[in-house]
């Protein structure tokens, strides 16, 4: 072969390589918008937490993109995590940058736990790119925030069913709860002519006011006199309100 020829193959298979690297190499930019680094954000519920972030593409994208946002009160995100995920048309491989977060789900997703928070945590959220086969996707900078428990002034929702017993059987007081916080501390007490005969108390999470909770004790046969009493229920949540109702149990 030519010494010429050989020139021109070596050539020839240098530009190859060097086009495949560029190709392979025009990875996206993700750039974290809002909120800013040390962003208050209320954990209550009732406040909306609205995200944005820009996805700068060096190259035309020839295949669907698949962009996810992560937040998580775990800065390494491989513990409990909320995500959203949105797959992309290539004429738009950007088509999702940005997501307003309502209600108590996520909180509780990024937080790994069914109540609302009580104290200041940290979360952190990123954004990824998955912007083409066989490539390592790409991230964002992790956004570091400051979750704050809401000022909860509300106290627990409870009612108490009336309760008809016999003398020597067990009776059953059903009550139900709900609150904003999800957790509630019942003190379930029965009363007679206003003096407390027994109290028990238990906390409750997830509580669900489609629920019905169940207050009971075993009435004895002799010495308890028949007639009305009084079935309360004091419910007080994780941030210290409190709520009291009461039934009529008759023992007959």
């Amino acid at each position: 072969m030519s010494r010429a020829r050989r020139i021109v193959l070596v050539l020839v298979a240098a530009l190859a390589t060097a086009s495949t690297a560029a190709a392979d190499g025009a990875a996206p930019t993700v750039t974290l918008l809002s909120p800013a680094n040390g962003t208050t954000l209320t954990l209550d519920g009732k406040h909306d937490a609205a995200f944005s972030w820009r996805i700068d593409f060096a190259q035309a994208q020839t295949t669907p993109t698949a962009i996810t946002f992560t937040v998580s009160a775990d800065p390494t995100f491989q513990g409990p995590h909320y995500t959203e995920s949105r797959s992309c048309d290539p004429s738009s491989p950007g088509c999702f940058t940005s997501t307003t977060l309502k209600g108590t789900s996520w909180i509780n997703a990024a937080t790994g736990s069914a109540a609302l928070p009580s104290r200041t945590m940290t979360l952190y959220w990123h954004v990824s790119v998955d912007w083409q086969s066989g490539q390592t996707p790409v991230n964002s900078a992790n956004g570091l925030l400051t979750g704050a428990p809401g000022i909860d002034k509300t106290p627990p929702r409870i009612a108490v069913r009336k309760t008809t017993v016999k003398r020597g059987s067990r009776a059953r007081v059903g009550f139900q709860l709900a609150d904003d916080s999800g957790t509630v501390t019942a003190k379930a007490q029965l009363l007679y002519h206003g003096k407390q005969l027994l109290s028990t108390t238990k906390t409750f999470t997830d509580v669900d006011w489609a629920n019905v909770y169940v207050f009971w004790f075993d009435v004895p046969r002799t010495g308890v006199p028949t007639g009305r009493y009084s079935a309360c229920v004091r419910g007080t949540d994780m941030h210290g309100n409190s709520a009291r109702r009461c039934a009529t149990l008759t023992i007959r």
